[in-house]
């Protein structure tokens, strides 16, 4: 069993890697992260059908494929939007994250898949085994994966380099897998593989970045950051996102004066991002008495780099005023840190790009707003940006537009915007903000700028353009939740209409299309199941798969808006579900022999998986009023993984009674729980988080559980 056992090691790592590589790179968010996810578990179904029928790769060599495998998979995601003449930080279209997940996830998980059957096939030729053996190959498997998930979380994480995890197969020289009289050979073919990838990764990175040269490449557990520069031009990038160039300084100005002008002489200034010199010495013209900034990456290191001191004056003094006692670099995820502080700011600044994804959308949410509106002082200001156009909005941009603008409006009294291509909006609950006001401000602090002017100013806070882009404002569209991220999903509609012109989609119409469309593969999984026993069988073990996976998604997205490090912690969740599988197939296993299976068992099990997602539905409408809420997942993670393994046996018990060939039993389990898995990552990734949002997917998942438990007592 050793084997299954580093398989999930390695399987456990090389995932984790794959997914978080291909998000950064091409994704850029977590729904096509979590379509990608669904990629790898039906290509893993498909290694395992393969695997059953043929034997195309002796298990020798298994360890020398799935290493080339990774290798090719990690250089194609770097390399693949360069070859599109793509820029490292675009988005791309949704045919292009679907057709390239398919492309460059599923090599590695095919072959992960494979091996599993090649495996356990070897196993069953050279072992005696009864009914209970064929739940410890997915047992053992699956505590590789809580293994796995812990050395990467904890000691893999922080890569800098992914192909150094090319020679992680080695650990197959330990088990029977290799043959003695290849051990050797074929360590040292996965060695040199290893170094001589590890050694180009800084030439694929600059390749991938356009031939840039790479001044400064850290990985971090949040995310890759990245300083590059080209054309005499500094460019800084952060999990994927450009962040801030050299030339930035036009937009530095206008961002930072408009907002510190909306406030009469601000002393207590908060600003949340990515934070570079430019910013920080802009704000520290005001003559505040503290400066804090806080962010999720550790970016302070950068302050040493050529990028944040290109082009600012006197280096050694610039540097000293930022890193003096007014200035207070925290390294924490924002929200968390607000939810802890106590102190209270004259103005807040925050620097966010649009909500293109879940980690971002969480700074644009009703529940976050009302935070910042907490920690606001007497007339204090919040002013932050979005993506629009200074004079034309088509629909795509005035929906996004007005679902931000109206989330906002549900929280502070006061407001007004500043028209342009990043429009800066400027919020207060206690003070009135006038075009007046602001100019008054600017003039009387007396800054000298480079480009910025107060004509400059004058003209962004023109009237008409202002009262254009406000009649204009679709007050009926949503509010963005943190459990109906709106917000990114108006976004994400923007960014396809770049790719897809003629895109019109109606967002309540289409949650009817998705209901009823639900309910219509319901009925047809009932007539399916009514003409074969065995299907009937194997479809507890999809239902189990799909409901598994919903509930994991629903899991990682809620991880990744209340704590905001999803894949730095995404080991520990899913090593922590891959826990309890083993232990749910272990428990169920045991006692397997003291009870009677039938299908009727099944109705124990799915009663309580209804009182396991009642109960979870519970805890999520007041998760952001508890402490602790990691631990809070990572028990339900645990649990889900409990529940999830807890069906294996049960099946692999009902199939020996029906006379199923036992060499099919585990691949058929295998196969059926993964494309239930990957019906799940489609439909929640595609359809039902971001158009239905949180509360209303799990209350999906609770009306299949319900029939499913039905459709064990009649059957």
């Amino acid at each position: 069993m050793s084997s299954f056992l580093i398989l999930g090691i390695i399987a456990s790592i090389f995932q984790l890697v794959i997914l978080r590589e291909f998000t950064f790179s091409i994704a850029k968010n977590e729904l096509a992260f979590v379509f990608a996810a669904g990629v790898w578990l039906v290509s893993c179904s498909l290694g395992s059908l393969v695997g059953t029928r043929r034997r195309f790769l002796s298990s020798t060599y298994i360890p020398l494929a799935i290493s080339a495998g990774f290798g090719f998979s990690v250089v194609a995601i770097h390399l693949a939007k360069s070859f599109f003449g793509l820029a490292y930080y675009e988005n791309v279209s949704l045919g292009y994250v679907f057709l390239s997940s398919l492309l460059l996830v599923s090599p590695v998980s095919f072959l992960i898949g494979y091996s599993f059957c090649i495996f356990y096939r070897d196993y069953l030729q050279r072992h005696l085994y009864s009914q209970r053996t064929f739940a410890q190959f997915f047992a053992f498997e699956a505590m590789g994966f809580f293994i796995g998930g812990l050395i990467f979380t904890f000691i893999v994480s922080s890569y800098s380099n992914p192909l150094l995890c090319v020679a992680l197969p080695v650990m197959f020289i330990m088990t029977p897998v290799v043959e003695r009289r290849k051990k050797v050979f074929s360590t040292v073919m996965i060695v040199l593989l290893g170094i001589f990838l590890s050694l180009g990764f800084r030439y694929i990175l600059k390749k991938e970045l356009g031939g840039a040269t790479i001044l400064l490449h850290k990985g971090t557990r949040y995310g890759p950051v990245i300083v590059a520069e080209q054309f005499g031009a500094q460019s800084l990038y952060v999990n994927g996102s450009l962040v801030a160039t050299s030339e930035d300084t036009l937009w530095q100005e206008t961002f930072i004066h408009t907002s510190m002008s909306s406030v009469m002489n601000p002393q207590e200034v908060l600003f949340i991002g990515p934070y570079t010199a430019g910013y920080l010495k802009e704000i520290l013209k005001h003559n505040v008495r503290t400066l804090d900034c806080v962010d999720i990456n550790p970016l302070t290191s950068t302050l040493e780099t050529p990028f944040i001191t290109q082009g600012i004056g006197e280096v050694t003094q610039l540097r000293n005023d930022i890193l003096s006692q007014r200035t207070r670099f925290i390294v924490d995820d924002p929200r968390s840190y607000l939810q802890k502080a106590i102190k209270k700011y004259d103005c807040i600044i925050m620097n966010m790009v649009a909500p293109t994804n879940i980690a971002l959308n969480r700074y644009f949410s009703f529940e976050f707003f009302q935070v910042i509106k907490g920690h606001l002082a007497q007339g204090g200001v919040f002013c932050f940006y979005i993506p629009s156009k200074r004079d034309i909005l088509s629909p795509a941009i005035l929906k996004f537009d007005s679902c931000i603008l109206n989330t906002l409006d549900k929280v502070f009294n006061n407001r007004l915007i500043i028209p342009g291509d990043s429009m800066v909006i400027i919020a207060s609950d206690t003070q009135s903000l006038t075009r007046s006001r602001l100019i008054e401000n600017f003039l009387n602090t007396d800054i000298v700028t480079d480009f910025f002017t107060v004509y400059h100013l004058k003209d962004y806070l023109d009237i008409s353009r202002r009262d254009y882009v406000e009649g204009m404002r679709d007050k009926s569209i949503g509010v963005n939740y943190d459990l109906h991220p709106l917000g990114f999903l108006y976004y994400l509609l923007l960014e396809q209409i770049k790719f897809y012109p003629d895109l019109q989609i109606d967002i309540d119409k289409t949650q009817m299309y998705i209901l009823g469309g639900f309910i219509g593969i319901v009925v047809l999984l009932i007539i399916l199941c009514l003409f074969s026993k065995t299907s009937n069988i194997l479809c507890n073990a999809a239902i189990i798969g799909f409901s598994s996976i919903g509930t994991s998604i629903i899991i990682f997205i809620l991880f990744q808006t209340y704590s905001g490090a999803l894949f730095w912690k995404l080991g520990i969740l899913i090593g922590t579900f891959m826990m309890g599988l083993s232990l749910g197939t272990f428990a169920i296993n045991s006692i397997t022999k003291l009870i009677k299976v039938n299908t009727r068992a099944l109705l124990v099990l799915y009663g309580t998986w209804i009182c396991f997602l009642l109960s979870f539905l519970v805890i999520l409408i007041k998760a952001r009023y508890l402490f602790n809420v990691d631990s809070i997942f990572y028990l339900y993670s645990f649990s889900s993984g409990i529940l999830t393994g807890a069906v294996y046996p049960l099946i692999a018990h009902l199939l020996v009674t029906h006379n199923v060939r036992a060499g099919d039993i585990s691949a058929f389990i295998y196969t059926a729980d993964l494309m239930g898995a990957f019906m799940g990552t489609l439909v929640f990734s595609v359809f039902f988080v971001p158009f239905l949002g949180i509360l209303w997917s799990l209350a999906i998942l609770i009306f299949l559980i319900v029939f499913s438990a039905a459709k064990s007592v009649f059957t």
